[in-house]
């Protein structure tokens, strides 16, 4: 649709520059073929981030990005790449935990995840103070992510340890996911939280 179409073709068009870039200048390090995986692995899941409509399979790939990164980083990255790595996985998983429960509410609350029938019932099937509940809990988790002060510590410390291919991706692709989730589920789903 109309939100995730340009986000996917961001994500395709980056992700192939970011190969293309890595053909001539593989950043140096342990296995190519391992880099290259990663990279793939990583495009899968914002592809599947964008692309599907579930809450649940929402979360799994918004989770799956982080694994292929945090290695990016920590093998492939520059000066102080371990302790950049580790703040990274470490402020992302603790807002996912607070994000998964926020949308374990809506689903259980609501009788579904499916996003389009979330969005279409607009928020009719959960209470104010749910759907209050649930924009502080997802809230928190996207603002990890996108990322929101004061939020946002992780950020310099992976962009200035990544690899050149992983900078790329992480400010033009991997921080979108967080504002997606914003409008793709908090805005429709909990119009009075």
């Amino acid at each position: 649709d109309g939100i995730s179409l340009p986000l996917l073709v961001l994500t395709a068009l980056l992700t192939f520059l970011c190969a293309l870039y890595s053909y001539f200048k593989l950043p140096a390090g342990p296995s190519p073929k391992a880099f290259v995986a990663l990279v793939l692995v990583l495009e899968s899941g914002t592809l599947a981030t964008f692309a599907v409509l579930d809450l649940l399979l929402f979360f799994l790939a918004f989770e799956m990005v982080l694994i292929p990164m945090y290695f990016l980083i920590a093998r492939w990255g520059g000066d102080q790449r371990q302790a950049a790595a580790w703040k990274f996985i470490l402020y992302t998983l603790l807002g996912s935990v607070v994000m998964l429960l926020g949308l374990l509410l809506i689903g259980l609350k609501s009788g579904t995840f499916d996003m389009v029938a979330l969005a279409t019932d607009n928020g009719r099937g959960l209470t104010t103070s749910v759907q209050v509940i649930a924009v502080l809990a997802i809230g928190l988790g996207l603002a990890v992510k996108t990322p929101m002060w004061p939020l946002h510590s992780w950020l310099p410390d992976a962009h200035t340890a990544a690899p050149t291919v992983g900078s790329v991706l992480l400010a033009g692709v991997l921080l979108k996911m967080g504002t997606y989730g914003f409008v793709r589920i908090l805005l429709p789903v909990a119009p009075d939280g």
